[in-house]
């Protein structure tokens, strides 16, 4: 259906369809212009029928405006053939012009598109703008043996002309038909053509690209769609469904495929569309819901079936669903939709078609948007209209269909049957012989007449001279047929006397005498069994089953093939349906002949072959099936046969890259990161057909690999949160990895499937703690050891002394609180302190530059020695040795910023010095060892921050030893910081230094009676803030001092 219109322009619209029958065996097809009144109801206002006496069919109707003044003309194309002959047509062009009363009854012009040349069809055809014009040019895709494209258009006179024919050179060759659509991918008004053929799972495409009217060509593309079949070119629709501004040629499949073809300057995309609606008849697309984004309509007239798709510029893909369209008539099955548009806008009413196996109905359906508007015209217009018949017009008033041709009645046709049970055929027939049967005759009985009784089979007949009934009977005719005739036999002569008046003569005339009979004879045709293949693998190896099921050809209705062995070896076993089966064993090594034979009753055939059993060769090795990444895979091939000296073939079928197989069949190879997972080979044994293959599928695993994993040693202090993401993958597909975890410090917690890490230790997790996971692909396992320790803040507990005098030593010892037990010294290596009270920490400063460059030597010698005993440095020759191994004192020993690090223990009271240790070290027993300063660390640092100049802090004690100078007098602040390594405390005060008061005045020696005797004391104090008090310790009676020290008497 081609619509909507309004040519009229009376508010209602009109149609168009193309309408098929099959008439006779011979089809016929017409197009109709309908008109849907205001009941809703089509009428039919114009109708063109094929030419009398041609046949073909119409390819489709199109209305376009080929002249250009804004009328649309009618264009109809059709397959024609003037022979009669179907199978050549000639694809022949009409239009028709519209008058205000409708189309004419006579074409305005045609056109023959196919040169002369036989079988040439039309496909499809379009209407497009070539030279972005007024008016519309016609493409039509022809087939072979032109398979290519023809645009027409009008000339001046109003005659359609051919003015160009384009030939896709993708195209030229191929089995599917020729496609063109047409459409204005970049909207400069000069239409471009896309040619297209679906060959079977293949779409070829050839665009056109339109420069200015001249049309160029593009690169072709072919895109593989599996499963597409059935191209509906009908249905075929230009349009930018998907909104992205680009127009799209649909194409739908009978299949279900919906293909869209999108041309660029570059390529031409294709893409099937994710709709799935079933074998599909039909397609639309139009905006059903008014949303501005084009929908999909599509019908499955198999499945009664409607699905909408539809678009929209929110969401990615289509929102589909499904419908049926019930009919008033029973069966009937929706095939075609054509919805009704106004202006290009969908109103919410589609037309349908639907069929029932015997009659076509065409009727409207609300879909979508349910208001209709469409002008009713006066009542006075609907009673003239009703009152005025309607002519319909044919091109050729005077065409007679092959539908009223006069009917003759269908002749009884002799066909062969099943053999009734119980009948014995008298004469049985092979096919493409002649066979004769001549009527029996003697002296006494002489032939006279022969008649049918029953129709004999085609092609069978009496032959009067010979006196037989002849027939060669043809592979369309087997079976049995019951022949019924009447023969007349002359047994003797009568004479009869005849009078005539007019010569007053006698007449005597002879009569002869007949006797007859009624026969009916059975015969046969029949098609004799034949074997149709051999068997194969005739040449086997021993102690295996031979298996043999021979495919026999008998075309008879009534096949009853049997099977019968006329020859073969002991323990052969045949069946019902000729299948040998034969179970051999090892001693079974011979040659043996078979015979065969199949019949069906009356003619038989014979297969005769000959097994060859010979002695066998097995594979008894197993190759490793589980093998590991990088690692050198090796299989050694161990076959066995009979004769040990017998030759044999040994060859790798295939295997993965790098595999290779030697002369004494080892197979060897290193999987590689590429190779993981599942890998195949096979090996191939083989003497003469003796013959084995082992396939053999090794799994290559690769370890999981642990991308993040905790350090050796981690820190945590208490309080704080330690937490870790472990991350393990594994290469292989299948593989599944498995963390379990064996060992955790109390309080650890583990995620089961983010294997995510988090602890929150306390102080009842002090000091050290380990943790184990295991990691594994159920393949191989692998753990991941943590040691961590817990530390607890460092404190200071002390409360220092706040005064100092000038000249007078001032000492303050640091005290400390740590929880902590053990220690991690924070080294370049951590070094581990379990208790920290049992081991002392020696710093040793080698001042021997030779022993330094040697001190890796030593520390080897150290730790290479199972033991090392104490022996006494007075007399290193002397053959008694301590009992005293120092190794096992000595925690550990290394070198780390140009010092020697030693940690010593004291276990069980015991422990040794660092001078002996240092004798053993350097080996003194055989040398002089070297000079060296040992200075006795602490695992905490005491450290000043602000002090004055000449206080100093041992390091190892935490001893803050001062004397304050002359001049160091008055408040100092102090500020200090200890460390264990990772936490830290400070303390700040402040040191009130006091500069002792200094007499420096001398008084009068000598004083008068009865004099005043005065003495100011001037007194030497450097304190800022000193406050001096005077006070008179001896002195005679009446001796008095003041407050500032003034001393009177």
């Amino acid at each position: 259906m081609e619509g909507t219109f309004d040519l009229d322009k009376d508010g209602q619209y009109e149609f168009a369809t193309v309408e098929f029958d099959r008439i006779n065996g011979h089809s016929i097809s017409m197009i109709r212009y309908y008109e849907i009144d205001i009941d809703g109801f089509q009428n039919l206002t114009w109708e063109l029928e094929l030419p009398d006496g041609l046949l073909g069919s119409f390819v489709g109707v199109r209305l376009a405006d080929l002249v250009g003044d804004g009328v649309p003309e009618l264009i109809a194309v059709a397959n024609l053939s003037e022979n009669g002959d179907e199978t050549i047509l000639q694809p022949i062009i009409f239009y028709y012009k519209w008058h205000d009363d409708g189309f004419g009854e006579t074409p305005a012009g045609f056109l023959n598109l196919g040169d002369e040349k036989y079988f040439v069809r039309c496909n499809n055809f379009d209407v497009f703008n070539l030279d972005n014009d007024d008016d519309q040019e016609i493409l039509l895709s022809l087939g072979s043996p032109l398979r290519g494209l023809s645009i027409v258009d009008l000339d001046e006179e109003g005659n359609l002309t051919m003015i160009e024919r384009l030939e896709p050179n993708a195209l030229k060759t191929g089995i599917g038909f020729v496609y063109g659509a047409a459409l204005d991918w970049n909207r400069d008004g000069y239409d471009e053509i896309l040619s297209f053929s679906p060959e079977g799972n293949v779409m070829k495409i050839q665009p056109y690209f339109n420069r200015n009217g001249r049309l160029v060509l593009g690169e072709s593309k072919q895109e593989i769609i599996t499963g597409m079949n059935g191209p509906l070119p009908l249905s075929l629709v230009v349009s930018d469904w998907d909104s992205d501004g680009f127009k799209d040629v649909l194409l739908p499949f009978q299949s279900g495929h919906i293909v869209s073809m999108t041309l660029s300057p570059a390529t031409v995309a294709v893409e099937v569309l994710p709709v799935d609606a079933g074998p599909l008849s039909d397609m639309n697309v139009i905006d059903i819901n008014f949303d501005d984004v084009a929908d999909l309509l599509l019908i499955s007239g198999e499945m009664n079936m409607i699905t909408m798709a539809m678009g929209s510029l929110d969401t990615v893909g289509l929102e589909v669903s499904y419908f049926t369209l019930d009919t008033d008539t029973t069966g009937a099955q929706v095939f075609a939709t054509l919805p009704i548009t106004d202006r290009g806008d969908y109103t919410g009413v589609i037309i349908a078609s639907s069929w029932d196996g015997e009659e076509n109905s065409v009727f409207l359906t609300e879909l979508g948007k349910l208001e209709i508007e469409m002008s009713v015209p006066d009542e006075e217009d609907v009673v003239a209209a009703l009152d005025e018949q309607i002519d319909l017009i044919d091109l050729f008033p005077e065409i007679k269909h092959a539908m009223d041709l006069p009917k003759m009645p269908k002749p009884i046709t002799t066909i062969g049957q099943h053999l009734p049970q119980d009948v014995l055929p008298r004469h049985v027939l092979a096919l493409n012989q002649l066979f004769t049967y001549k009527i029996p005759e003697d002296e006494a009985r002489e032939f006279y007449s022969f008649r049918w009784l029953t129709p004999p089979p085609k092609g069978m007949f009496f032959h009067y001279e010979s006196r037989s009934i002849q027939w060669v009977p043809d592979d369309t005719q087997l079976g049995a047929y019951k022949l019924g005739y009447r023969i007349e036999m002359k047994v003797g002569e009568s004479v009869s006397l005849e009078a005539t008046v007019r010569d007053s003569l006698l007449t005597y005339q002879m009569v002869p005498e007949l006797e007859g009979y009624d026969e009916y004879v059975w015969i046969y045709v029949n098609d004799p069994p034949m074997f149709l293949t051999a068997p194969i693998g005739t040449e086997f190896v021993s102690n295996t089953t031979f298996a043999y099921t021979p495919v026999v050809r008998d075309r008879n209705i009534d096949t009853r093939v049997k099977y019968y062995l006329e020859l073969a070896p002991e323990g052969m076993v045949l069946g019902e349906n000729g299948g040998l089966v034969w179970e051999t064993d090892s001693a079974d090594v011979s040659v043996y002949d078979v015979r065969l034979v199949a019949t069906d009753g009356f003619d038989r055939d014979v297969q005769e072959f000959r097994l060859f059993a010979r002695a066998g060769v097995k594979i008894i090795s197993s190759a490793p099936t589980d093998w590991k990444v990088n690692q050198p895979y090796q299989y050694q091939v161990e076959i066995w046969r009979p004769e040990l000296a017998q030759e044999m073939r040994v060859e790798l079928l295939h295997g993965p890259v790098g595999m290779s197989m030697n002369n004494n069949y080892l197979i060897t190879w290193t999987p590689e990161l590429t190779q993981i997972d599942t890998q195949y080979f096979a090996v191939k044994v083989s003497h003469g057909v003796a013959q084995d293959t082992q396939n053999v599928a090794v799994f290559i695993n690769h370890p999981p690999i642990i991308s993040a994993e905790p350090p050796a040693m981690n820190v945590v202090n208490v309080g704080a949160t330690w937490d870790f993401q472990l991350e393990v993958s594994d290469p292989n597909i299948a593989d599944k990895i498995t963390v379990t975890a064996i060992e955790l410090p109390d309080g650890m917690r583990i995620d089961p499937f983010t294997w995510r890490l988090r602890w929150d230790p306390t102080n009842e997790e002090l000091d050290f703690s380990h943790m184990r996971l295991e990691i594994t692909d159920s393949k191989e396992t692998y753990f991941i050891d943590a040691d961590f320790y817990v530390n607890a803040p460092i404190k200071i507990v002390s409360v220092p002394t706040m005064t100092g005098n000038v000249g007078e030593p001032y000492q303050y010892r640091i005290l400390n609180s740590d929880k902590n037990k053990g220690s991690l010294l924070p080294y370049d290596e951590s070094i581990r302190i379990d208790n920290i009270e049992s081991v002392r920490i020696y710093s040793v400063d080698i001042t021997d530059d030779v022993y330094q460059e040697n001190i890796g030597r030593y520390i080897g010698d150290w730790e290479n020695a199972e033991a090392v005993y104490l022996t006494e440095p007075d007399k290193p020759d002397a053959t008694s040795f301590s009992r005293l191994n120092l190794k096992k004192y000595v925690q550990t020993i290394f070198w780390e910023n140009d010092r020697l690090y030693i940690l010593i223990e004291t276990i069980d009271d015991r422990t040794v010095g660092i001078k002996d240790l240092l004798w053993e070290f350097f080996q003194g027993a055989k040398g002089k060892p070297p000079k060296v300063i040992v200075e006795r660390l602490s695992p905490v640092r005491y450290t000043l921050l602000e002090f004055p100049d000449g206080m100093e802090v041992d390091e190892y004690s935490g001893v803050i030893n001062w004397t304050p100078s002359k001049e160091q007098y008055d408040s100092h602040i102090i500020k200090l910081l200890i460390s264990d390594g990772y936490t830290k405390d400070e303390q700040t005060f402040e040191i009130y230094v006091n500069h002792k008061p200094i007499i420096v005045s001398n008084a009068p020696k000598s004083a008068l009676v009865d004099e005043v005797y005065r003495y100011q004391i001037q007194v030497e104090d450097k304190n800022s803030n000193a406050v001096l008090t005077f006070e008179l310790l001896k002195a005679p009676q009446g001796m008095q001092m003041t407050e500032d020290g003034k001393v009177v008497w």
